[in-house]
């Protein structure tokens, strides 16, 4: 899958949406609690989105060793069979 699901949009960007616009409205003091707000789920999105793709390149580089061994040793067996 290229991009978010619809149940993604459901559940987190609609309500986080109508959340920080409520919560921008309710702010008197030039929108100040809505940028805050804003800034600190940036900031904690990117932290984590940073953390999760070196996982998952610390994992495909992982699986691409294994795959490699995995497939000499299949080799070498297929080649002690024949003989």
């Amino acid at each position: 899958m290229v991009g978010p699901g619809i149940a993604f949009y459901l559940i987190f960007v609609i309500p986080y949406i109508l959340f920080m616009y409520w919560l921008v409205k309710q702010d008197k003091k030039k929108y100040m609690w809505g940028v805050i707000v804003v800034s600190v789920i940036a900031v904690f999105g990117i932290v984590v989105s940073q953390r999760a793709s070196r996982v998952a390149v610390q994992n495909y580089k992982q699986h691409q060793i294994d795959a490699r061994e995995a497939e000499e040793k299949n080799r070498l067996d297929s080649l002690n069979t024949e003989q």
